[in-house]
């Protein structure tokens, strides 16, 4: 594996997030294979207006970064208005779903710490998930 210390957007592995109707991608910017980072991973996703993921949860923290849109993020049940220039936090084990509810995507950054969630949608790629709950 070559270390890569720099990725742009389009050198990412992308498919689709696991919304009905197609209406979300993923892409994979940092992780093992993408630069050799061994301890976490950095994932781009946006997701379409009016979408509503279904609740699950990680056995790793996550974290988001919002850089577009708006949103609701419910962690353990509590919900939290979400937009731009916000960082959200759901420990390991703490479930959790997100809502796009702006007239524009909801774009955001989405590290996992350790990393592991992102290999079942880079082991999937165009297809990931069929119609399984979102990040």
């Amino acid at each position: 594996m070559a270390r890569r210390y720099v990725v742009r957007d389009e050198d990412g592995v992308t498919g689709k997030l696991p919304v009905p109707g197609g209406g979300g991608t993923f892409r994979i910017l940092l992780d093992r294979e993408l630069g050799g980072a061994q301890h976490f991973s950095l994932l781009l996703n946006e997701i379409q207006p009016g979408y509503v993921g279904a609740y699950h949860q990680h056995d790793v923290e996550h974290a988001w970064y919002i850089l577009q849109g708006r949103g609701t993020m419910w962690i353990d049940d509590v919900a939290y208005e979400i937009g731009p220039h916000m960082a959200v936090y759901a420990p390991a084990g703490v479930p959790h779903k997100v809502a796009s509810t702006g007239g524009e995507p909801l774009r955001y950054l989405v590290v996992y710490a350790p990393p592991g969630p992102e290999q079942e949608l880079r082991a999937r790629g165009e297809q990931a998930y069929g119609n399984a709950p979102a990040s």
